[in-house]
């Protein structure tokens, strides 16, 4: 088994675990699973768009590109570095949008493990949470491509034997899956176990009955022999 020692909350805010849960693990999707596809295209509709407004006069030319959209026609007295150039910021615009909404579906899900459930937690401003307790878990897998696999990340399939609302759900773009699977599991294993995750604080140091100091009273000496 891995450790299990609590760790301190960044993402998942604290304020929502129970009075003895601790948390174990927790993590956003990455970076490169959310954002490189809306990034990819918001530059090429730019690289489009610019070429376009480039063919009217006192714009550098973009080469190649703007060459070939001045050779356009003319449709009903309108140029081409105007009917080309609509399209393409429609499609920059919308491209730019897709790209804020990717951005803020990244930073505002968190996947997290505690001692007792599996918990995501969506939202800026608002919370919203779906969790499922660990005992009703029945597996977690992992998916990862080719490619996925290089980038260290993958994703987890969640399933849970009862109808809770985490049960059967696909938590894409988890950075090092395997790893967040082996938090899962383990901590299910001691649960069933009976043994609590380790603690934050260390062993602990509550006197025992056999220690004088738990009494408050002085050791005494050993009684004499008559």
């Amino acid at each position: 088994m891995i450790s299990l020692t609590p760790i301190v909350p960044r993402h998942f805010k604290a304020r929502y675990l129970a009075q003895e849960e601790r948390l174990l693990a927790e993590t956003r999707g990455t970076a490169l699973f959310y954002l490189p596809k809306p990034i990819a295209l918001t530059v090429i509709f730019g690289i489009l768009t610019y070429a376009a407004a480039a063919v009217r006069p006192g714009w550098p030319a973009l080469p190649y590109l703007t060459p070939l959209f001045a050779r356009g026609p003319v449709l009903f007295g309108v140029g081409p570095g105007t009917y080309l150039l609509i399209p393409f910021l429609l499609l920059l615009l919308g491209s730019l949008l897709w790209l804020l909404y990717r951005y803020l579906r990244w930073i505002s899900t968190v996947y997290a493990v505690t001692t007792t459930r599996v918990v995501i937690q969506h939202g800026i401003f608002s919370r919203n949470f779906e969790e499922m307790p660990i005992l009703q878990l029945r597996g977690v897998d992992v998916h990862q491509s080719i490619g996925q696999r290089i980038l260290r990340y993958g994703t987890m399939r969640v399933s849970s034997e009862s109808g809770a609302s985490l049960g059967n759900q696909d938590w894409q773009g988890i950075p090092h899956p395997f790893r967040f699977q082996k938090v899962i599991e383990d901590s299910r294993a001691r649960l069933l176990a009976g043994t609590p995750a380790a603690s934050p604080m260390g062993p602990s140091t509550v006197p025992t009955a056999a220690d004088p100091a738990a009494t408050g009273r002085p050791e005494l000496p050993p009684a004499k022999k008559v």
